[in-house]
Order: C-alpha cells, then structure tokens, then sequence
C-alpha cells in the first residue's frame, strides 16, 4: 500500500511539473509577431504547459529604435498578450518598463529588425543597453535571449535585401555570425534559433516558399516552424507527434515543421538537410 501511495504521489508531481506556467516576453517586431502571437499558446496547451506569452510590437522596429524607447520611456508599443484563456488581447501605447512590470516573466527575448540582422555594426552600442535595461526590470532568474531572425526568400523584394547581394544563403550566414557575436559579446542567456528553422525547412519538400511576401513568414506551415522552435528552445522539449497543429497544414509539414525546429535547437549555427 506504501508503495502505491508512493508512486501516485510521483505521478501527481510529474504532472504538476509538466503543467507549469512559463511567461515570455519577446520585445521586438512583425518577425516576433510571426513567431509567438500564433500557435506556440496551443502547442504549450496541448503539451500540458500553461504559457503566458507577450509581444512589444512595432512594425520593422531596429535595436537602435527600441534603444531610443527605453530612453525616453515613450509609449509607442502594441502589447500583445496570450494568457490563461488562449485568446490575444492588444494594449495600445505602453513603454517597455511596463511590459516588464506587468508578469513575473521567465523569458525575455530581444532581436533586431530583419534587414539588418545580419549587420553588427547596427547592434551596438545599443544591445548591451537594452539587455542591461531588461535585466534590471525583471525577476532574479528571468533568463534573457536571443531572437536569431531568418534570411528571405530568393526572389524578395525586400528593400534591405540588396545589403546581402540578394542571396538567400549569404543572409542567413551574416545572421548566424552576428547571432555567434552577440552571445560572446554580451553573454545572452540562450537564443531562439529561428533562422536556422526556417533554413532547415527550405531543405524539405516545402522548399523556399516559406514566406507569404518575401520575409514574412507563411501564415501556416512557415508560423508553426517558428511557434515550435520557440517551444522547444524554451520548454526544454521536443513537439510531441500528437502536439497541436494548425488547420490547414498536412500531417507530413506538421513533421517537417517539429523536425526543422528540433535540429535547429540542437545545431543553432548550421543548416540541417530535413
């Protein structure tokens, strides 16, 4: 009987822990909307963790751009927040020290705008102030990363895309090196391999139709790499084969999609065949 009681209790534990609640602040722009205001909610639901998940949003918005926010305290962000029902409220006009006074948040992650992601004389000086200014307003133990963005599309029309000689693959390695660089320079606690995901999946069958314009990313399959990246990147986890996915995607993209996000968040830095 002792035993029984013993192993309920370790089963009541196990599934405690595998219901916690993680809160995530991503502070950046359409690229972090692209990755956390869509499906990652439903993945952690349907993996048995209870997210809490926020975006500062300002369209194409640079580190030099939020570094001026953090200054002058101006309130020029759209909060984007998904908590306990699943659904996504929208604050207008907050700065960002209220952002972070408004959860108890886990993870913080910052990013720079996509065209020049893969430009680190654009980082400085204003990543390190922005990471000291996010470490002073958060929980002891609240960990601080990386957002690594992706390259776009081959035929991108993007005005920034001519900086890389429009080529899709000299994009993606100016982004790995300046994602390499920020870590040693300003020790960032993790980073979200996102455009190594994306770069893993252009090798699939999907090919390089991950965006709907270029650079954003596909409403379906292109969203789901991301939201399961950040998943695993953050819950420590793989996807599970039964996680949720969207309507509207194959069971077979579905497997690309986790299998993108997996390789990445083990090979952050280099391109896996899927």
């Amino acid at each position: 009987m002792k035993r029984i009681l013993l192993i309920v209790v370790a089963l009541m534990t196990t599934l405690l822990a595998d219901a916690r609640q993680i809160r995530i602040l991503a502070i950046g722009n359409s690229f972090s909307q692209d990755s956390v205001e869509q499906y990652l909610w439903e993945i952690g639901e349907s993996e048995g963790v209870d997210l809490i998940i926020g975006n500062m949003y300002i369209g194409g918005c640079s580190l030099q751009t939020h570094h001026g926010h953090m200054l002058s305290g101006a309130p020029a962000y759209a909060y984007r927040k998904i908590a306990g029902d699943g659904v996504k409220r929208e604050t207008r006009n907050m700065n960002l020290e209220a952002a972070l006074a408004d959860e108890e948040w886990d993870y913080v992650t910052l990013q720079q705008a996509s065209g020049f992601s893969g430009q680190y004389e654009t980082y400085n000086p204003y990543v390190a102030d922005l990471l000291a200014f996010v470490r002073s307003h958060v929980k002891k133990g609240c960990k601080v990363g990386w957002h690594m963005t992706w390259a776009y599309q081959s035929d991108s029309n993007h005005g920034h895309f001519p900086f890389y000689d429009r080529d899709q693959m000299k994009m993606y390695q100016a982004i790995v090196s300046c994602a390499r660089k920020v870590q040693d320079d300003c020790t960032f606690d993790f980073i979200v391999p996102s455009g190594t995901a994306v770069q893993n999946a252009r090798t699939s069958a999907l090919g390089d139709t991950m965006t709907r314009d270029g650079f954003h990313m596909n409403l379906l399959y292109g969203r789901y790499v991301l939201a399961c990246t950040w998943f695993e990147t953050i819950c420590g986890k793989k996807v599970g084969k039964k996680a949720f996915y969207p309507e509207g995607i194959t069971s077979e993209q579905a497997a690309i999609a986790r299998k993108s996000a997996h390789s990445a968040v083990r090979k952050p830095y280099v391109v896996t065949e899927i």
